[in-house]
């Protein structure tokens, strides 16, 4: 296993509790200024999996309600997380030790170091993942990494520190803006101290030329305008430091004995704030697809063929979804760095959010409902998740959808499916199915059921049933 952020201790803490001999070598810690991260409340789910929620509880991470976002607008947007949840602002520095320690705790034996490709080859194990982030150690020496062209970005980061609180209405709140030629965002570290973030397009973001780095960081913070007033009576006490932020993927993710997990593989804008939680779902998946290759062999090529197919398409959709934000922001913003990061086709992400709108809003509206299941729905047995092992399930397969379906938004549609004819009523079909599986919130559901009609895997005849 080679790298100790979170992809590599994932994997790593994984495969040792279950029983597997484990090496993680990672490189010594690192004095720079770390990166900010901003971790979803979603991520839960993944450190309750990985056994770290006792952990991240313990290490007194600022927990964050949510977002203020001036987005292509000069009017704030206050979004909170749903439900009261919860997200964690943490930086790399303060999160790997935690996630190291946990590794070890699961019985992986750490090393430090920092061995090329041919080295960590060269040990003669089993598998070798390359959890290596950015550097990709193996990816990179294989010629497997693809940038995107239009996605050329540098993150300028510094620490400020302000003797008065932060003029920020939620002080827990991920700060982001955007502005002429680039965009930054900031998350607090301390109650008295922020992160700032600029990311920038060295070819096209005017950036100051012949000055200091603190200079140059200086200017472009004065051309932004929530957060220079943010940070107008703090002092920069640490940074910048510049960090290459473009976007990337992979010809491919795994082969033969190696896998490549997390940022190894693919690496996304940070305007989703998904990144560490990437990171631990690929180093999850990693971790199921090794298993599952060492202890079923017939089922080697179709665990690494999964976790390769996943791990595109996650790459694919956050890259799509990247591009919508950008493109909205671009409307504002009449400058390259914006209508570069804007073209790409957004178009058919848009259908489908439209397609299973429609259909929600047939389904709200009906008096009452009758589905059936589709004559040209397809169901055929394809690799999927069961703990801790890749199986043969069946999933609902589509010209579109060759991989196949099981799941939208934690809702089992192969069972609603099953479910639907019964019933006429939507609130009554909800409560069948939540006492028949584990509850699942209503708009979840919801979003589930819309997503069968919208594909037309479930007919919905939502003409009103009169009775005598």
């Amino acid at each position: 296993m080679l790298g100790g952020g979170p992809a590599g201790c994932a994997a790593a803490r994984l495969l040792a509790l279950w029983g597997h001999h484990v090496v993680l070598v990672t490189k010594p810690a690192s004095p720079l200024t770390s990166l900010p991260e901003s971790i979803p409340p979603s991520a839960g789910k993944l450190f309750d999996l990985l056994g770290l929620r006792e952990a991240m509880d313990e290490a007194g991470f600022i927990r964050s309600t949510g977002n203020t976002v001036w987005w292509g607008s000069i009017d704030a947007r206050h979004e909170t997380f749903a439900n009261g949840a919860r997200g964690w602002q943490v930086t790399a520095s303060r999160l790997e030790p935690i996630l190291q320690r946990a590794a070890a705790a699961g019985g992986v034996h750490i090393e430090h170091g920092r061995p090329t490709a041919e080295q960590a080859v060269a040990r003669g194990a089993t598998f070798v993942l390359d959890c290596t982030g950015r550097a990709g150690v193996i990816s990179r020496a294989r010629g497997w990494r693809v940038f995107e062209a239009a996605h050329r970005t540098v993150a300028l980061v510094g620490e400020w520190c302000a003797p008065a609180p932060f003029e920020v209405r939620d002080p827990t709140h991920t700060v982001i803006e955007s502005y002429h030629n680039g965009w930054a965002w900031s998350v607090p570290t301390a109650a008295d101290r922020r992160c700032i973030a600029l990311m920038v397009d060295p070819r096209t973001s005017d950036l100051a030329h012949d000055r200091t780095a603190r200079d140059v960081y200086r200017a472009e913070i004065a051309k932004t305008a929530a957060l220079a007033h943010l940070v107008r009576n703090a002092t920069l006490t640490e940074g910048p430091v510049g960090w290459d932020a473009s976007m990337y993927s992979a010809t491919r993710y795994a082969q033969d004995d190696v896998l490549l997990v997390g940022d190894a593989g693919s690496f996304i804008d940070p305007l989703s704030s998904i990144g560490v939680k990437k990171a631990l779902a690929s180093g999850w998946l990693a971790g199921v697809a090794t298993h599952t290759a060492l202890i079923r062999p017939a089922m080697r090529q179709i665990a690494l063929d999964f976790f390769s197919a996943r791990e595109a398409e996650i790459y694919t959709t956050f890259r799509s979804m990247t591009s919508q934000y950008l493109a909205e922001a671009a409307t504002a913003h009449a400058h390259p760095f914006w209508g570069d990061r804007s073209q790409a086709d957004v178009q058919t992400m848009a259908d489908e959010a439209a397609s299973i709108g429609a259909a929600y809003d047939r389904i709200r509206t009906a008096q009452s409902i009758s589905l059936k299941p589709a004559r040209s729905l397809r169901v055929e047995d394809r690799p999927s998740v069961s703990g801790a092992e890749i199986v043969m399930e069946p999933r609902i397969v589509s010209d579109t959808r060759p991989a196949g379906v099981r799941y939208v938004s934690d809702v089992d549609i192969l069972t609603l499916i099953d479910m639907a004819p019964a019933f006429r009523q939507v609130p009554d079909l909800f409560e069948a199915y939540s006492r028949q599986h584990a509850p699942v919130a209503l708009p979840d559901f919801l979003t589930a059921l819309s997503t069968l009609v919208a594909n037309e895997w479930l007919v919905l005849d939502d003409e009103p049933i009169t009775t005598e």
